[in-house]
């Protein structure tokens, strides 16, 4: 599985999968930095991508893009080590789920479309 990491997502969370061995790019990396919530949801449908944000904003996108696997960390305090953690505690099932993937540090929920 690729993960590509909107703006928003702190550097140290592509640290922290890559040291898992899990494929990820931040978006400034494959030249979307500054682009529209839209044009990055296109770019990871056509590149087999999952995109992980803290952007609320893709969530109400996803009913126009139902391919696009959205995944939200949602943390209550917005801190990289929170976010990591929640992404640590639910990686197994991001993995493998598609669709609009909400995380927070104590539950996921899932939506989806197809």
């Amino acid at each position: 599985m690729r993960f590509l990491l909107d703006d928003n997502v702190p550097y140290s969370l592509k640290t922290f999968l890559m040291d898992r061995n899990i494929e990820c790019v931040k978006t400034f990396e494959v030249g979307l930095k500054g682009r529209s919530d839209e044009e990055i949801i296109e770019y990871a449908i056509s590149n087999d991508y999952k995109i992980i944000t803290l952007d609320l904003d893709f969530g109400f996108l996803f009913s126009k893009y139902p391919k696009a696997t959205i995944i939200i960390v949602r943390p209550k305090i917005l801190l990289p080590k929170r976010i990591i953690e929640i992404v640590d505690k639910w990686l197994d099932k991001i993995m493998v789920e598609k669709g609009l993937i909400i995380l927070t540090e104590d539950k996921v929920r899932i939506r989806k479309l197809e």
